[in-house]
């Protein structure tokens, strides 16, 4: 078996109302140049000659995308390591082949299927407290037990907007991301004293630059503080120094199960992040999940449905949770028609 080509099929797929920013709560910066809806995916596919396909997907980005494809034609899909590739572009694509290959869902190339299905937490961005109630609402209308809301202490509305939130669906755990915008410990317990009545999460409150901040957060209030990690290291000291109550893991892969795996060892739950993708990223991101047995607080994996259209056939995400499938590979399918009719004609 040899791969004989590879395609690529450049995607934009707009947002649904009510979860980006509104114009007052709009920040355009060097890594994000333009609204969230003009964001562009790659989709992905590897050819063989025995007519099997891999599918993969991009990260989002902006404009114009080099296309430098891998130099994989003429090679056999089992030659490659599935350990040596990593998330993202045509290895994805890569990974989803090898496992429809030898028959196995991609968990278990992940090293196993720990759980059937993932917690999944509902996603907004920065806007008013009439808006994430809105919000809050559909969320819980749809099967969600958690939202996840990105905002800033200079917003001016947080405990306005929670307040709001719980009173349109007092069920869901609310996780706040700031990015780091809650500056100080004082500033961040101040927060907490308004709302920790609630079922709260506070996802990186402030910068990582002294673990003992977020041991004094920790010690001193009933909110969830959980950090947005980037490495093992990192993890390593955060579990060390007994400073978290979760972690929002950020790599996708093996570097996700190895982040996993360390936080188990000091009994703390860890979620899968996300760029607020498209499906098929989504479903890469979900097998990873599946084979840590302590992911188990509510993944970032939205960008399948808030959306206008994940681009695959079936909906990853139901009542909350994404149901982690047994067929080989990602176990999903593209929507082709969606796919033509999201494609960017250039």
């Amino acid at each position: 078996m040899k791969i004989t080509h590879l395609e690529r099929t450049v995607c934009r797929v707009p947002f649904l109302p009510g979860i980006l920013p509104a114009p007052e709560y709009e920040e355009m910066t060097s890594s994000y140049p333009e609204s969230l809806d003009q964001r562009r995916h790659d989709v992905l596919r590897i050819h063989t000659d025995d007519g099997r396909t891999g599918i993969g997907m991009s990260g989002p980005y902006f404009g114009a995308q080099a296309d430098n494809p891998p130099d994989l034609i003429g090679k056999n899909p089992l030659d490659f390591e599935p350990r040596s590739l990593g998330g993202g572009s045509y290895q994805i694509a890569l990974l989803d082949l090898i496992g429809k290959i030898i028959g196995w869902p991609l968990c278990r190339l992940f090293g196993g299927k720990f759980q059937d299905r993932i917690l999944v937490d509902y996603w907004i961005t920065r806007m008013g407290p009439e808006a994430s109630a809105a919000a809050a609402r559909r969320a819980a209308a749809e099967g969600f037990h958690g939202i996840k809301i990105k905002c800033r202490l200079e917003d001016g509305n947080v405990a306005e907007r929670i307040h709001a939130m719980h009173e349109a669906a007092p069920e869901l755990r609310i996780v706040l991301d700031p990015g780091h915008h809650f500056h100080t410990v004082e500033q961040t317990l101040e927060l907490a004293r308004q709302i920790e009545t609630y079922d709260i999460v506070f996802e990186d409150p402030i910068a990582k630059d002294d673990w003992n901040d977020y041991r004094r957060l920790k010690e001193e209030t009933s909110v969830l503080i959980c950090p947005h990690l980037q490495n093992p290291q990192q993890v390593i000291e955060a579990v060390h120094l007994e400073a978290v109550d979760g972690i929002n893991v950020a790599p996708s892969d093996w570097a996700f199960l190895d982040m996993a795996r360390i936080a188990a060892a000091g009994g703390i739950p860890v979620w899968q992040a996300s760029n607020v993708d498209l499906g098929l990223f989504d479903a890469f991101r979900m097998h990873a999940a599946a084979a840590a047995p302590n992911c188990t607080l509510g993944s970032d994996l939205c960008g399948n449905f808030v959306h206008e259209h994940s681009l695959l056939a079936e909906p990853l995400v139901q009542d909350g949770y994404a149901v982690v499938s047994d067929k080989p590979g990602l176990g999903v399918e593209l929507d082709e028609e969606a796919v033509e009719r999201y494609r960017v004609k250039e």
